[in-house]
């Protein structure tokens, strides 16, 4: 799920009016709205945002993707083969319509994968879905705030706004195509409004339950439950100085007598940077880092015995090649073994378990949302 920083008063006050239990939504017997029905509207004294028309003359370009035919359950709807359409509607929730458009962008991230796997339909079906998910969200969230802090929603409105306008200053600047912006101008701003608005609304009812139900003792059992998990590897963080042989350096032994003498001189760990102006070696792209931190990818290999053998800190022996010699320095130590139940490792346990109780609950309001709800998936026709 995606994640959006927040202003304090549109944080505080969503969360204080959902948790009040405000009244749900009334249930519409038919559709009723189209695509000229401002799905957010706004106070008279603001600027009005385009919104795009669904009369006689309007038309949208076709896509560059499209979904698959129809198979089972929830199915997407291709779009036509001609090369402008209509705005067509994909499904409606409480009389507010989900364009095909919507559902292209929402698709969009992960089709191509979804195709190489030969799992479109159920890549379309699932972005359907959460669109109908996410819309019933945000439906409850606005009439709850309209009806007790329409002060909160305006500004939650005014983020959405200042959020576009930066998405499309973005758009120009990478130089897409204007008719493409103008095209997805609408439909951007009415999916950002409801993604913005839902997920707050879905993290101000979720997280009081989740943080109240994870404590220690929660915390623990997951830990002993899985050990494995929590293991340390034989691992290592080093850094490298190679020396060449030179004019005035002309042989092996010449190499290493100066790098024992420039190591002799190493009287504190941070010295050992001072070494790092001699560096002739690969590492000196990496700052003087060693390549390889497990057994089996230290590089060169020769050097994997000596450094697994030191200490944080410690300086290893000067190792001769026919080209040159290597100076190494462990700067971090990790042992193989179990982990304790740090406080690093409490948090790490907490997140993972506040993440599956997140969805759970997700998907339970989602649930009872769609209960109350009228909605359809609209087929496609020939």
């Amino acid at each position: 799920m995606r994640r959006q920083g927040w202003s304090s008063v549109c944080v505080v006050g969503l969360g204080s009016c959902l948790l009040a239990g405000c009244a749900s939504l009334p249930e519409y017997a038919v559709p009723t709205s189209t695509m000229s029905d401002n799905i957010s509207e706004r106070a008279p004294a603001r600027v009005v945002r385009p919104q795009m028309q669904d009369g006689p003359g309007v038309t949208l370009q076709r896509p560059n993707i499209s979904p698959p035919p129809p198979d089972s359950g929830v199915a997407p709807a291709s779009l036509s083969s001609r090369g402008i359409v209509r705005v067509s509607v994909r499904a409606w929730v409480n009389g507010r319509p989900i364009f095909v458009d919507e559902l292209m962008q929402e698709a969009g991230p992960g089709l191509e994968q979804a195709r190489r796997l030969g799992k479109e339909t159920e890549h379309f079906n699932t972005s359907l879905n959460e669109l109908i998910d996410r819309e019933l969200m945000y439906q409850d969230a606005v009439k709850k705030l309209e009806k007790n802090n329409s002060h909160t929603l305006e500004k939650m409105r005014e983020y959405v706004d200042r959020e576009f306008d930066k998405t499309m200053d973005n758009m120009r600047k990478a130089k897409y195509p204007d008719a493409d912006i103008n095209r997805l101008t609408p439909i951007m701003r009415r999916m950002m409004e409801r993604n913005i608005i839902s997920t707050e609304y879905a993290r101000s009812r979720i997280l009081p339950t989740v943080q109240s139900l994870i404590g220690l003792a929660q915390i623990r059992e997951y830990y002993d439950e899985h050990l494995k998990e929590f293991r340390s590897v034989d691992r290592i963080e080093w850094q490298n100085v190679f020396i060449p042989l030179s004019p005035n350096l002309p042989t092996v032994d010449d190499a290493r007598r100066f790098a024992e003498e420039l190591i002799n001189r190493c009287q504190r760990n941070d010295d050992f940077e001072r070494l790092m102006v001699y560096n002739e070696g690969d590492s000196k792209l990496r700052r003087g880092s060693g390549l390889g931190q497990k057994r089996g990818e230290i590089r060169p290999a020769e050097l994997e015995e000596y450094l697994f053998k030191l200490k944080e800190g410690e300086i290893g022996p000067v190792v001769a090649f026919p080209t040159g010699v290597h100076l190494f320095r462990v700067t971090k130590r990790e042992y193989e073994g179990q982990l304790p139940l740090n406080v690093e490792i409490q948090k790490r346990i907490r997140k993972e378990l506040e993440f599956k109780l997140y969805q759970r609950e997700y998907r339970r309001i989602a649930r009872e949302l769609r209960q109350r709800a009228v909605w359809r998936i609209e087929r496609e026709t020939q």
